[in-house]
């Protein structure tokens, strides 16, 4: 099927396809829907003479960015940065002038791994102290009561409230 004006661009395949379902006309919607790409890089505008990253550390060098900011930082490796003493000592704005010099991670983490720190999440806090070492020999351990000893509260506790 052959279409009777051209398409120069893509501004004037919105009006070409309008007309299309006006006029009733099936093939040459089809026609036009399949010259239609998915892939947005097949347009025009998206199209550059250089490379994406040529272009993005010529902008960085040209601005003097610095490096990203970190997503996260690990505290036992003391490569951590603290710009809230510039805050106390030169207010809100030196806050800022250091932060955009030196940005902040955006997460500080422990000196365990994001893994098990999920693990001990869920934890109770004896086991967490145990896994930390921080339980004492010399505290008293926490002995649960017997199974049957706790049915029978159970049962104590039923009788109360019944």
């Amino acid at each position: 099927m052959r279409t009777s004006q051209l398409i120069i661009n893509e501004n004037q395949l919105g009006t070409r396809l309008n007309q299309a379902i006006v006029d009733h006309r099936r093939g040459e919607f089809g026609l036009l829907l399949a010259m239609l790409s998915n892939d947005a890089r097949d347009m025009a505008q998206f199209h550059l003479d250089q490379e994406p990253s040529d272009v993005e550390t010529k902008l960085k060098r040209q601005f003097e960015l610095p490096e990203p900011q970190a997503l996260t930082s690990a505290l036992q490796l003391g490569e951590d940065r603290d710009n809230s003493e510039q805050f106390h000592q030169a207010g809100l704005s030196g806050f800022h002038l250091q932060q955009y010099l030196s940005p902040e991670p955006l997460v500080h983490r422990g000196r365990d791994p994001l893994a098990m720190q999920e693990v001990l999440a869920n934890c109770d806090p004896i086991t967490l102290a145990r896994f930390h070492n921080e339980l004492d020999a010399d505290a008293p351990s926490l002995e649960l009561p017997h199974f049957t000893e706790q049915i029978v509260r159970q049962r104590a506790l039923g009788d109360i409230l019944a």
